[in-house]
């Protein structure tokens, strides 16, 4: 209002130019009495005081009140005013004036009401759409119209007046052209447009067709047609003019004309050919391509102008006729797109302005309800119908004073709960057998969700409904807008316009509630089915023996009608494959008995040898009950290593003796596997069981160094088991801390590994072995901060990893070192400040680790290191200073350890990961500006849980308190609640203390110091009784130093920096910032670096 247009009543108030106009009357003000003016609309209703006009147009000044009465006589007599009998200004007897005359937005649309101008009725249509006379309370569609007018405007002049306007069901298409169009095209010269205008406009509804058909719902359209009261087609009937539209319009079109040429320059008229998809809807007999063709004769008549309103889905009927298709690559065509951010805002506040309604606020007196509604519709996907019904709701509810109250949305159930109601009233109106097909509706229509167990919604094919009861259903739930009929990928479909209907109506909660075990079995059943239809159905892709197998085949027995026919017949096939599986099984036992029998007749008959072979049969039969290593391999890649953690236990009092001498090489190879197994189960399972994981370890590797390379013994196996002694006691060592006798195993394993390649130098597996030992080695070094020497050693490993995948394409394990390598190597480019080359690394090894998640599903391990990729990916993204990809790597992260940790539950470690991207995301969230309080009081409790007493897990558990901890310090930061931040910060940098005192090299703990250095430098000078600035700042530079000296950058080298300005040291230097910037680290404080003075507060 203070720099647009405006109605004022009858004139038009041009703010910018500072005149006001009427018809041909023209009156320009001076710059004072138009500011008061404009002070008056925008209090519209009030009365405003001469002191009030004084302090608004007058600010800074004493006068008396006698320049206000001057201004407001002079605007009295620029408006034609009377004092005595006003229309515009109204003087209230001591005390002051007001603007009674109606106040109306200016748009191409036309005029629109504001502030109050719509009293006593509703501004809101529910889930009718808008019509003409709701154009003055339309708000929120000014560019699409704007759009469509100038799809017309073009078409018009291309000679061909033809517009078709697509979208999906409950997308306001209707709305915006009888409430935005066709006001605008009507528009004299209040809007002062120079576009193409429209003398008349007429709708005709195809959706709402009777048994006449659309010939007689057409001339009655064309009937409506009126200029200033005469009709534009004179002479006809409803019956002669359907007559006439039937055969040959060649006369038709002479009336038009000759009823079009005295208003030659008022536009053509407008026919608007609403619910178009009805016209392909119609019974069998009506003439669709004679209507389309008469159609089409009027629109190549140039004698008026038609638009189309048609829902997306049913684009292939569409394209069947060429007058819809003609000239779609220059215009004829409009897609309309849902309303933004600020266009849903407009929608809920400005028309509730409009009818002198208001907003109230919660409990607090601090957050009111259109901010609610706000921020509610834009998380609601195709939020239109549900916006509008929950705001007609509202209304009906409101308080006295018309305020929309805050109880009655809380009553509502927000702006989701209506929607229940709604839909159990509409399927309460259809016929028995339409409500019925509800049920066989609802499997193809909902899903659950792998991740928290709610309904979600899925797409059902038009192609799948079985009967004229399923169909009739859809149509009604899609007319209601309770359904979306859309066309993806060339295929029509429905699905739920909102998911809060799954969550909100009764009926389907229950439905949901009933059935969650089977469909959540189904949603498990999915990829396995994919897989198999995208393998051709193969018997090797069907699901293996094992509990999925089990739920399902009784899932499927119990309730089939929520299985497809597909995955009916996957599971069949299953079951009767592990049936086949089986027979072979007995048949093979029976053979086992039978030479068993053989050979405990041998054994009588060779009694004393029968002895010793009695004692070594006995002792091999307890080895073989706990090699388990093919069974150890199924069970690592999905995470269920614990599976046997009692048998481990038992395994290693069996398997402690370290006498061998009268044991065969190969008996003492495998028990030398089955105490690895032990300690590598053990290894992950808690501080209390580190011990036992030790003692099997060692045990396996003194075994195997006494037994050497014996005769007999494959050579691969030997030399892969010593190494994995080795590389399990380095790991124990590494998680530990305890850097030295890690190097020391892991020089084992390479050394080993290293032999076994010299053995066999062929071979894949050695090849790739000596890459994983190169890889830990490096991990150790990164541990101790020699960056170099770490990414020499990854480098290697890669290499070697990269030539087993050339001899050995799709190689699974030589894919997944490659994704670990090229990780480790991201790792070392962020540390050293070069995130925009460790997110492609990272990206590399992501796309190799999602490939092989999509061909294993099943293995738990996978969906662990999707998590540990996404959080690496969040730190370049953070670096590269991309805050919203930042929250989003970090949701994935969680997302992806949530579902490790559902079949790790045991998994302390795996835990404890999840908790750090937890907090990881809630200090990314909040430097993105979202509150997280109640999330970070939850973190905090399931923290304080967590009372594993591994030294890692310990270390990650360290960190996510700190992360939790700088995100309220932020959070303070971004309320200029200084004292708190600078509270939280140098809490964090006393834990970090703790920690790194242990671990000086731990790259995340510096960048963590670095966060809460920066955050203490942004802080106000005194907004504490801390120490002064230039301690704190020469504090944080002492404390990142060893980092520095190491080679550390990114965000470390830039708190350094500042750190070191700001104690008053030299000032950064073009090289430095150079340095900082180089690899694409975004820094935080530029303008920090770059213009602090030497001795200032920051």
């Amino acid at each position: 209002m203070d720099s647009g247009r405006f109605l004022l009543g009858d004139w038009v108030v041009d703010v910018a130019a500072h005149r006001i106009e009427r018809g041909d009357t023209v009156v320009v003000l001076e710059p004072r009495p138009m500011a008061v003016l404009v002070e008056f609309c925008r209090h519209s209703n009030e009365v405003l005081t001469a002191d009030a006009l004084l302090e608004a147009c007058w600010p800074g000044q004493t006068y008396s009140d006698n320049p206000v009465h001057k201004v407001i006589a002079g605007l009295r007599r620029a408006l034609q005013d009377s004092a005595s009998t006003p229309r515009y200004i109204e003087t209230i007897r001591k005390q002051g004036y007001r603007v009674i005359a109606p106040i109306r937005v200016l748009s191409d649309q036309g005029p629109r009401s504001l502030n109050g101008a719509w009293r006593g009725k509703s501004p809101f249509c529910g889930l009718e759409p808008f019509d003409t006379e709701h154009a003055s309370v339309y708000f929120g569609r000014d560019a699409a119209v704007k759009k469509l007018h100038a799809h017309l405007e073009g078409q018009w002049e291309r000679g061909h007046p033809l517009v078709v306007l697509l979208g999906p069901s409950g997308s306001g298409k209707t709305s915006l052209v009888r409430a935005g169009l066709v006001p605008a095209m009507l528009a004299g010269s209040a809007t002062g447009s120079a576009r193409l205008r429209a003398c008349a406009v007429t709708t005709m509804d195809l959706g709402a067709l009777d048994e006449t058909g659309p010939w007689q719902a057409l001339a009655r359209a064309l009937l409506d047609w009126e200029v200033a009261g005469t009709p534009i087609l004179s002479g006809h009937s409803v019956a002669s003019l359907t007559e006439v539209l039937r055969g040959q319009s060649d006369e038709l079109l002479r009336q038009l004309q000759a009823g079009l040429r005295p208003q030659h320059d008022a536009g053509p008229p407008l026919l608007v050919l609403d619910r178009l998809e009805g016209l392909f809807q119609a019974a069998a007999g009506i003439d669709v391509l004679a209507f389309l063709n008469c159609v089409e004769r009027l629109v190549r008549s140039r004698l008026m102008l038609v638009l189309a309103v048609c829902r997306n889905d049913f684009y292939p009927s569409l394209a069947c006729h060429r007058l819809l298709m003609h000239d779609k690559e220059h215009g004829a065509h409009m897609d309309l797109a849902p309303p933004d951010a600020d266009a849903i805002t407009q929608m809920i506040r400005l028309p509730a302005r409009a009818a002198n309604l208001s907003y109230g606020y919660d409990a607090s007196g601090l957050n009111r309800l259109d901010d609610r509604l706000c921020a509610d519709a834009m998380q609601a996907g195709d939020a239109l119908p549900l916006l509008q019904y929950t705001l007609q709701a509202l209304y009906l509810k409101r308080e006295p004073g018309n305020e929309l109250t805050w109880a009655a949305y809380d009553e509502l159930g927000g702006l989701e709960g209506a929607i229940g109601s709604r839909a159990e009233a509409i399927l309460a109106d259809l016929p028995g057998a339409q409500q019925n097909a509800l049920a066989r509706l609802l499997p193809r229509l909902v899903a659950l969700s792998i991740e928290d167990a709610s309904p979600t919604s899925r797409s059902v094919t038009g192609a799948s409904l079985t009967d004229d009861n399923e169909r009739a259903l859809v149509h009604a739930l899609v007319e209601a807008r309770l359904l979306v009929a859309d066309r993806v990928a060339g295929v029509i479909g429905f699905r739920v316009a909102h998911e809060a209907l799954l969550r909100r109506w009764p009926r389907v909660t229950a439905w949901v509630a009933q059935h969650r075990v089977t469909l959540a079995a189904r949603e498990e059943l999915a990829p396995w089915v994919r897989r198999w239809q995208e393998g051709l159905r193969a018997n090797a892709l069907l699901l293996p023996r094992g509990t999925l197998l089990w739920q399902s085949g009784s899932a499927v027995a119990a309730v089939p009608h929520l299985f497809s026919g597909e995955e009916q017949d996957f599971v069949a096939r299953s079951l009767a494959r592990i049936k086949s599986q089986t027979r072979w099984r007995w048949a093979a036992s029976a053979g086992a008995v039978a030479l068993a029998v053989v050979a405990g007749v041998a054994a009588v008959r060779n009694a004393q040898l029968a002895k010793t072979v009695s004692a070594r049969e006995l002792q091999s039969r307890r080895l073989a009950t706990f090699m388990f290593g093919e069974l150890a391999d199924q069970l690592r890649p999905v995470g269920k290593l614990d599976l046997l953690n009692s048998i481990g236990e038992q395994g290693l009092k069996l398997l402690s003796p370290t006498d061998s001498r009268d044991e065969l090489a190969v008996d003492t190879l495998q028990r030398a596997k089955a105490l690895v197994v032990i300690g590598e189960v053990n290894s992950t399972r808690g501080k209390n069981h580190i011990e036992t994981a030790t003692v099997a370890l060692v045990r396996a590797y003194d075994l195997l160094v006494s037994m050497g390379k014996a005769p007999g013994v494959d050579p691969g196996e030997y030399y892969k088991t010593l190494g994995a002694s080795a590389f399990w006691l380095g790991q124990i060592a590494y998680d530990a801390g305890r850097m030295d006798e890690a190097s020391k195993q892991m020089a084992r394993y390479r050394e080993a590994s290293e032999q076994w390649l010299r053995a066999a130098p062929g071979n894949p597996q050695a090849r790739a072995e000596l890459g994983y030992a190169l890889s830990s080695l490096s991990s150790i070094a990164m541990k101790r901060a020699a960056w170099d020497e770490a990414r020499r050693g990854f480098e290697a490993s890669l290499a070697l990893k990269l030539a087993v995948l050339a001899d050995h394409p799709g190689d699974v394990e030589a894919l997944d070192a490659i994704a670990s390598a090229r990780t480790w190597l991201g790792q070392l480019a962020h540390i050293q400040g070069q995130p925009t080359q460790a997110l492609a690394l990272y990206d590399a090894a992501h796309a190799v680790q999602l490939r092989l998640m999509t061909e294993r599903p099943g293995e738990s391990v996978r969906l662990r290191d999707l998590g540990v990729l996404e959080l690496r990916r969040a730190e370049a993204l953070h670096a590269l200073g991309r805050g919203a990809d930042t929250v989003q790597a970090r949701q994935a992260a969680v997302l992806w350890l949530e579902k490790a940790t559902v079949n790790g539950v045991n998994n302390v470690y795996w835990q404890a990961e999840r908790l750090l991207a937890e907090s990881a995301l809630l200090l990314a969230k909040v430097e993105a500006g979202v509150s997280v309080d109640q999330r970070a009081a939850l973190l905090r409790r399931q923290l304080a849980a967590q009372n594993n007493t591994k030294q890692a897990n310990l270390q990650m558990r360290q960190f996510a308190i700190v992360q939790v901890g700088l995100a309220d310090a932020e959070w303070a930061a971004a309320r200029n609640d200084w004292p708190a931040a600078h509270d939280g910060a140098s809490a964090a940098l006393r834990e970090l203390g703790t920690l790194m005192a242990r671990q000086p090299y731990l790259w995340q703990g510096r960048e963590l110091q670095a966060h809460a250095g920066l955050l203490l430098m942004r802080g106000p000078a005194g907004a504490t009784a801390a120490p002064s600035v230039a301690e704190q700042c020469a504090s944080t530079r002492e404390t990142l130093q060893p980092a520095i000296d190491s080679g550390q950058a990114g965000i470390v080298l830039e708190a350094w920096l500042a750190a070191r300005v700001c104690a008053g040291g030299a000032a950064v230097a073009r090289t430095e910032l150079h340095q900082l910037t180089a690899g694409g680290y975004r820094p935080r404080s530029i303008q920090f670096l770059t213009q602090f003075k030497q001795g200032a507060t920051p």
